[in-house]
């Protein structure tokens, strides 16, 4: 998927209808969430965040909304770890970070504005090192229940055959996904794009399987496969991949790109993620030092 082709997929997905507040329970999340769900009522992933852009609106009589289109995962009381390429082209001063909510409805979330952003300087398009740190205006409180940092310290390599979990607010079927019986459509439009934070599971893929079918993949990236109908789609791009570790939880990938839709046919093409253990020494000396 080109560059142009995701913006203009994100100015897409920016401009659909916006959704009122409700109120959530604020308890701490559980680490047994299993695949391809919402994260149920009262729990929070701390370290998960929704990367927003400002739209104007067309009507007359409506203003202007931030609007979700990838997302990032906090990694310190100043910093969000996403995708360059969620970064790339984008102004600062129209980006917020959402965060310490399930719902993107909820009003009980906190907005923080963009002081700037760093992308890695080795970023290629669907290449390499897709990756960026953002820098808040703001410091966030971390209280570990709604909102904490995910471990990206760690320079192990994640091998073949582990157990990872997905989260974030991506589309569940590609956009008007088109269903053989016209009653439903309405339904099925209803659920591609969820309020509510998924959560999913997948299995590593080592790189010497993955290279037999992305022959281009470089030690920058990792693999990981699901089952049909399963896998990272567009609003999921920048999104924390995380494993549960001997030490805890860390995260090992981000969000990059897939060669199918929504994780069509990903059992035999799988997703590709930045690989966050080769850039563990950028992260920390883009965090103390540049930004």
């Amino acid at each position: 998927m080109s560059l142009e082709f995701y913006k203009a997929f994100v100015m897409l997905l920016l401009t659909l209808p916006l959704y009122s507040g409700r109120k959530t329970k604020t308890t701490p999340w559980p680490e047994r969430i299993v695949g391809g769900k919402d994260i149920p009522p009262g729990h929070h992933v701390p370290y998960q965040v929704s990367l927003q852009y400002f739209v104007n609106t067309s009507a007359p009589n409506e203003k202007g909304a931030y609007k979700h289109y990838c997302g990032g995962s906090i990694i310190s009381s100043y910093h969000i770890l996403t995708a360059a390429h969620c970064c790339s082209g984008f102004d600062p001063k129209l980006m917020s970070i959402w965060a310490g909510d399930r719902d993107l409805r909820s009003q009980h979330a906190l907005r923080f504005a963009v002081a700037n952003y760093t992308i890695h300087p080795n970023y290629e398009e669907l290449v390499t090192s897709d990756i960026a740190i953002i820098k808040l205006c703001r410091p966030m409180y971390l209280d570990n229940v709604r909102m904490g940092a995910i471990d990206v310290s760690s320079k192990q390599h994640t091998p073949g055959g582990v157990t990872v979990m997905l989260t974030g607010w991506g589309l569940r079927l590609p956009y008007h996904f088109q269903v053989p019986f016209p009653l439903l459509q309405e339904q099925v439009n209803a659920v591609t794009l969820p309020n509510i934070l998924q959560v999913s599971t997948f299995l590593t893929v080592s790189d010497e399987v993955c290279k037999q079918v992305i022959d281009q993949l470089t030690k920058t990236e990792l693999c990981v496969t699901g089952d049909l109908f399963k896998g990272a789609c567009p609003g999921d791009s920048g999104g924390p991949l995380v494993e549960m570790s001997a030490q805890g939880l860390r995260q090992v990938g981000i969000v990059s790109y897939g060669l199918f839709i929504c994780g069509l046919f990903s059992s035999l093409v799988p997703d590709v993620y930045t690989r966050v253990s080769e850039f563990s020494d950028w992260i920390y000396n883009t965090m103390h030092y540049e930004l």
